[in-house]
């Protein structure tokens, strides 16, 4: 039998016919088939039939399939049918109970956040008033606060907005005068803020920095300002002071310097500041905590005389210069000193007080240790490098002579307080109205004179003032201003340079005359500087480790007395009232600012 060779599928079943198709119902009655079946030419109703050989089945959908009659009605209603109606009031409730508790959550969160943030706040502002330096004025309100919420501990202060002025000396004023000509007159109530080789020399021998810490640093060099270890028993920040100053009107801090410091730009030691507790000061060299401590008394429109106090560690001076410290390596200090600061960013540093207490010094004869010379030669670098700055001039000492109710008495011109030279030699700088007069004076606390005593005897052995008896207050007073006039008085006029006292210092809360000579002769003071031919003064010291040799005259010993008392944490109100009189200066303002425009961003 032979094999059907290969077709396509038409050819195997031929010509594709359209058949006829039937459509039955269910359960049809056997006839009607019969009738279908012969009415289709043979062809059931289910099948079609393709040429002789093969049959189709209907597909299902070719197929009659009929609805369903119900014989009888049916009950229904229109409720059987809200199912998905009913659905919608369940999944509003689900919605609205969710939002609802969310907004909980969110609501009590936010109550547990904000209740956190005022009790962080209010456990911040506890610790700053805390810290705060008691007596005198109280705060002023205008605290920075840190990123983290620490108040009165900024990490770095807010960068200058002002110009560098042009600071002035002429008519017998101090001016500040901005770019565009304005001036601005000003008076000084100012502070000496003693570092360790400043004040001490050798004379402290020890200091508790904590309570389970004391360091002995007798005669060693710390390179940093005194009062910052803050800790449970004392010490306190530069935030702090600067705070204190401001609330109480001073207006001007003296910061002494070492020049040697500056040439090696010496490393502060760290054991003597609260890291912590100062977190803006830098402590990394000398000029960078200068520059720092600046910022801080700038936050507060407190202006700066930097004062070059000593040469190196074993020598505080008497002259601009020794062995150690040649005159040109003196001039190089002052060339850092203007190249690091002369900028509006340290807009509030005033000037240079040129040398401190050059008691070794001669005036007008020429001879290498003429301060007439070295204080113009000074000058004349300090303004090349830096001429928006002033001068401060000291004098020299030597013996003098002056006649009170009749009678000669001798005194000794106090170190930096004689400048009766100037009546001969004059004083001019390179650049007109720079100079500005500031002596020395003190109370018998320094050293006890005998023209402030009625009599006495000096004894050379034991080097005190032996059988004196105390002054009344108007005997007292002629006196202290007969001094005050041989030494500098004659240079307060309405006409030449300003004359401010660069430092008067003595005990006064702790004055243990009978009569308060000590604490007289201060008041005297404070009401010479405030009369009108006078631009202020700073008083020595803000430190309460400032020593005093006499109390009374025929007591030797070690009396410490400041504006603030032994810890630190507090002020010594005596003192602080006293001076209070120089408030009453005319033109006693904070250190003007002139502001400088905001720059655009991306501008350099």
């Amino acid at each position: 039998m032979e094999e059907p060779s290969a077709q396509h599928p038409n050819e195997q079943y031929g010509e594709l016919q359209t058949p006829l198709y039937s459509f039955s119902r269910v359960n049809q009655d056997p006839s009607d088939s019969m009738r279908s079946s012969v009415a289709t030419g043979g062809l059931t109703s289910d099948r079609v039939r393709i040429g002789n050989d093969a049959s189709i089945r209907g597909s299902l959908v070719d197929r009659g399939i009929e609805a369903y009659v119900p014989t009888e009605p049916i009950s229904e209603k229109a409720r059987d049918y809200k199912g998905r109606i009913r659905t919608w009031p369940g999944l509003l409730l689900l919605f609205l109970l969710l939002v609802g508790s969310a907004t909980a959550v969110t609501y009590f969160a936010i109550q547990t956040r904000d209740s956190r943030e005022a009790q962080a706040e209010k456990a911040a502002k506890y610790a700053f008033e805390e810290a705060q330096i008691l007596g005198g004025k109280g705060g002023r309100g205008d605290e920075l606060i840190a990123d983290d919420g620490i108040i009165g501990n900024p990490k770095k202060y807010p960068p200058s907005t002002c110009y560098l002025p042009n600071y002035l000396s002429k008519n017998g004023k101090l001016y500040s005068v901005a770019p565009n000509g304005t001036e601005v007159e000003f008076v000084i109530k100012g502070v000496t803020w003693y570092d360790w080789d400043g004040i001490v020399r050798g004379s402290i021998d020890c200091l508790i920095l904590s309570q389970q810490l004391t360091l002995v640093l007798k005669f060693s060099s710390q390179y940093i300002l005194l009062g910052l270890w803050e800790n449970l028993v004392n010490g306190t920040s530069a935030y702090q002071i600067a705070s204190f100053l401001s609330n109480n009107n001073f207006n001007a801090v003296r910061i002494p310097l070492m020049a040697r410091a500056i040439l090696k730009n010496s490393r502060p030691n760290a054991d003597l500041i609260n890291r912590q507790e100062n977190r803006a000061i830098a402590i990394g060299n000398y000029m960078a905590f200068l520059k720092s401590i600046i910022a801080v008394l700038q936050f507060r429109k407190i202006g700066v005389v930097l004062s070059m106090q000593t040469l190196s560690p074993t020598d505080a001076g008497g002259l601009w210069y020794n062995a150690q410290v040649p005159e040109e390596d003196f001039l190089l200090a002052i060339d850092k000193l203007t190249a690091t600061l002369c900028s509006y960013k340290y807009w509030n540093v005033i000037g240079i007080d040129l040398t401190n207490e050059p008691h070794k010094a001669t005036w007008g004869d020429g001879s290498p240790t003429d301060f007439n010379v070295g204080a113009r030669k000074i000058a004349a670098r300090m303004l090349d490098g830096c001429p928006n700055w002033i001068g401060l001039v000291q004098g020299i000492s030597g013996r003098q002579t002056v006649e009170v109710q009749g009678k000669a008495i001798n005194f000794t011109d106090w170190y930096g307080g004689g400048l009766q030279g100037v009546r001969s030699t004059g004083m001019k700088f390179d650049i007109a109205n720079k100079v500005v007069y500031a002596p020395h004076f003190n109370s018998p606390s320094v050293y006890p004179q005998s023209i402030f005593y009625a009599n006495g005897t000096w004894d050379e052995a034991t080097g005190k003032l032996a059988g004196y008896v105390e002054l009344n207050d108007a005997s007292l007073q002629l006196r202290t201003s007969a001094m005050m006039n041989n030494m500098f008085g004659f240079l307060s006029s309405t006409t030449g340079p300003a004359i401010l006292m660069g430092q008067f210092s003595g005990l006064y809360g702790l004055d243990a005359h009978s009569q308060k000579t000590s604490k007289r002769v201060l008041d005297q003071i404070i009401s010479t500087v405030t009369q009108p031919g006078w631009a202020g003064g700073f008083v020595m010291a803000l430190n309460p480790e400032t020593s005093f040799q006499y109390n009374p005259a025929d007591t030797v010993g070690k009396f410490a007395e400041g504006v603030l008392s032994d810890d630190w944490l507090s002020a010594n109100k005596a003192y602080l009232a006293a001076l209070g009189k120089m408030d009453k200066m005319e033109n006693l303002r904070k250190l003007p600012c002139f502001k400088r425009p905001a720059r655009a961003k991306g501008s350099k």
